[in-house]
């Protein structure tokens, strides 16, 4: 039997536990407040002086003031994820918003590309089914600025390098999260509907010193030999304790690797 679990007023499913199914798991119900006006990606957020989007609740009769809206205003508006991507210890989804409603045509005739560059809220949930808390590897593409249950976490991977995702300690239960959307023309271009597409990828980790195995960089071999005796192997502190390396050494005793 599958159960529903309403959390400001997003709908998620949770999972039956006598299947095998994710522990982890990201909502596919998504309430957008925006657009407002933007000048670079690092600009000023117009809610800031009502306590930021943090303190705001999903209401479709409020408006607020932007400079895009054909009134002078804008609301709230419900985006769904079309697919959802899940395993056993990983999810991922991909969220486009764009603002139909808005004439985009008419601001751009007036404004140029610069009508086409705005930022706006989306509020979702990364839900944990378990019986303790888990270390979550949070991957946030096209995303700069999120806030994850009240706490601010700025300097996301805007541009989707899957160098320095943030690694979560998160309890049981269902956790909220704020993404703040920036489109930048200069990076997305201002050619057809100005959308601002997003992908987030939580994934379960059991803590500890993480090797990157797909960023491990290596010299070519050339006659049997490895052309370097130099070698990357990134890796990441999925704990929520400090680690030092103090050294390294290899399974083969033939070889002695070094820092």
């Amino acid at each position: 039997m599958i159960s529903r679990v309403a959390f400001a007023d997003i709908q998620l499913p949770l999972f039956d536990r006598e299947s095998l199914q994710p522990t982890v798991s990201i909502s596919r119900t998504w309430e957008v407040l925006g657009p407002f006006q933007i000048e670079t990606t690092w600009g000023a957020d117009p809610l800031e002086h009502l306590g930021g989007f943090r303190s705001l609740l999903y209401d479709s009769q409020v408006k607020y003031r932007s400079s895009l809206g054909s009134n002078g205003t804008v609301g709230w508006s419900i985006h769904e994820v079309p697919s959802i991507a899940n395993s056993t210890d990983l999810t991922e989804a991909s969220l486009t918003v764009g603002f139909p409603n808005i004439d985009w045509v008419f601001l751009q005739s007036i404004y140029g590309w610069a009508s086409l560059q705005y930022q706006a809220w989306a509020r979702g949930c990364i839900v944990i089914d378990a019986e303790i808390s888990q270390s979550v590897v949070l991957f946030t593409d096209n995303i700069l600025e999120y806030w994850i249950d009240g706490t601010p976490y700025f300097g996301g991977d805007f541009y989707s390098y899957h160098r320095a995702p943030l690694v979560l300690r998160l309890d049981p239960g269902v956790h909220r999260i704020d993404l703040r959307l920036l489109r930048d023309v200069r990076a997305m271009g201002g050619i057809g509907e100005p959308e601002v597409q997003v992908k987030l990828k939580a994934q379960l980790s059991s803590g500890g010193l993480g090797v990157i195995e797909e960023k491990l960089l290596l010299p070519d071999v050339v006659d049997g030999k490895l052309a370097s005796h130099l070698a990357s192997v990134p890796i990441r502190n999925e704990d929520q304790e400090w680690i030092d390396v103090l050294d390294i050494e290899s399974l083969n005793r033939l070889a002695s690797p070094g820092l």
